[in-house]
């Protein structure tokens, strides 16, 4: 058996890392001289660590380790390849919203004004960062389904900002969703929008806000802003458009 110093040294990690995988309950030493307090670890303990050193490097969490056991390398490791997956996929999102904003001054939108009466929009509602609206929308499309309610247009309402902090609805017409459970509403006042269609889905929401808001000639007044996606029949598509209220 080795000491933790030793084995830090021959594993090729800290020893406060160990000591901290101790603190956890991720690692036990062999034995502990009860005398000095000194730490001894044996090939068992020594494999273990190696195990955990691999899975850290290919960025498994230690909550995850903790929760399947480092021997579950196969497992962790598959589950890590599919969390990469998702990330890649949003990454490519990024890039590709950071491109339409890039070229925003190339988007030829196609825009109009349009005076709606007062209506009112009802769904799952969200106090928190961006990352998680596509979660409301996963929900209420489930519950669409579930329903079998037939929806022609949803509405992702704005109902404040701060910061990255979004208060936000992922929704339908109210009168569509009286049965889904665990639901925010909201009351869309009457009044004038601008309408812009978005080009690029959505990666292109953030250009065509910020094309709207730079336009001359537009005063935009109190009132939430929102994006409809609406269901053309024979479309493969949704059609996305971004309604910023005006005076």
């Amino acid at each position: 058996m080795l000491s933790v110093g030793k084995t830090a040294h021959l594993v090729g990690v800290t020893v406060k890392a160990i000591k901290h995988y101790e603190e956890i309950g991720l690692i036990k030493p062999a034995f502990v001289n009860q005398e000095t307090g000194y730490r001894f670890y044996s090939q068992t303990e020594q494999q273990q660590l190696l195990r955990i050193k691999t899975l850290r490097q290919f960025g498994v969490s230690l909550s995850a380790i903790l929760a399947e056991g480092d021997e579950q390398m196969e497992s962790l490791l598959q589950k890590r390849r599919q969390q990469i997956e998702l990330e890649m996929d949003d990454l490519r999102q990024t890039m590709e919203a950071i491109e339409s904003y890039l070229n925003k001054e190339e988007i030829q939108m196609q825009t109009r004004i349009v005076e709606v009466e007062e209506f009112k929009v009802k769904g799952y509602g969200l106090k928190g960062p961006l990352s998680e609206i596509p979660g409301k929308w996963e929900t209420l499309n489930s519950k669409i389904a579930e329903k079998e309610v037939v929806v022609e247009e949803s509405f992702g309402v704005c109902l404040s900002m701060v910061g990255d902090e979004i208060h936000y609805i992922a929704g339908i017409q109210s009168s569509l969703a009286e049965s889904f459970p665990n639901t925010e509403e909201v009351i869309i006042p009457a009044g004038k929008f601008i309408v812009a269609t978005v080009e690029g889905g959505i990666p292109g929401i953030p250009a065509t806000y910020d094309t709207i808001i730079k336009m001359e000639g537009i005063q935009l007044r109190e009132c939430y802003d929102f994006e409809r996606y609406v269901y053309p029949a024979g479309a493969t598509e949704d059609m996305i458009e971004i309604w910023m209220p005006i005076e």
